[in-house]
């Protein structure tokens, strides 16, 4: 219920001629929903509703309600950064596991918030950076490396002779990449793949 007060509020400091409608449609919740969020923040005094011309309403958001957006946000931030902390943690703790089984460098796969936080936590275990890898072709750099279309990836692969201590960090949808990596056998073949969403939802993240 928070972030929708919050993305509420946030929507009609922007815009306080909004119609509940394009408001529900902005916010991707039903109208009813949207008319309840509304009412309660009028009855906490967050904000005022003052009639236009005709059926036209204007949401006027009051001091009140600009102190508890302020507080919102800043309750998104904590709980943002706690996120990732502990995000951190618990992949630099797996990969640590991983190479302690024997593997010793990892190709990430994506460049998404995801993927930066897998580079971090990859940082701070033993293991080695080996490529960084997207589907999009305009990606060239990433955190300052190189990044590899899957097509060039595997021709770099091709040159390789020891596979047993590689892993492919995947942080973006997994059948999106089992799609794609099915091309290129060698890469399917001789890669352990690691979906790093599992790890998070095994871990109840």
């Amino acid at each position: 219920m928070q972030k929708n007060e919050l993305n509420t509020l946030l929507e009609l400091k922007q815009n306080p001629t909004l119609t509940q409608r394009s408001l529900a449609h902005r916010l991707n919740i039903s109208l009813g929903l949207t008319n309840a969020i509304l009412q309660n923040l009028i009855h906490r005094g967050w904000i005022k509703a003052k009639r236009m011309t005709g059926r036209k309403i204007l949401y006027l958001i009051t001091p009140q309600g600009m102190a508890r957006a302020t507080n919102l946000i800043y309750d998104r931030f904590r709980e943002t950064q706690n996120y990732y902390q502990y995000t951190k943690e618990l992949l630099t703790f797996y990969l640590t596991d991983l190479y302690n089984q024997g593997k010793k460098r990892a190709i990430i796969y994506g460049t998404n918030q995801l993927a930066e936080i897998t580079y971090l936590s990859l940082l701070d275990s033993p293991l080695k950076l080996h490529s960084i890898l997207s589907d999009d072709p305009s990606k060239k750099k990433f955190l300052g490396h190189q990044v590899l279309t899957l097509s060039k990836f595997s021709q770099k692969l091709s040159q390789e002779f020891v596979f047993e201590n590689l892993i492919l960090l995947c942080t973006t949808d997994k059948e999106k990449l089992s799609k794609e990596i099915s091309k290129y056998k060698n890469i399917k073949n001789n890669l352990k793949i690691i979906y790093i969403e599992n790890i998070l939802k095994s871990n109840k993240l």
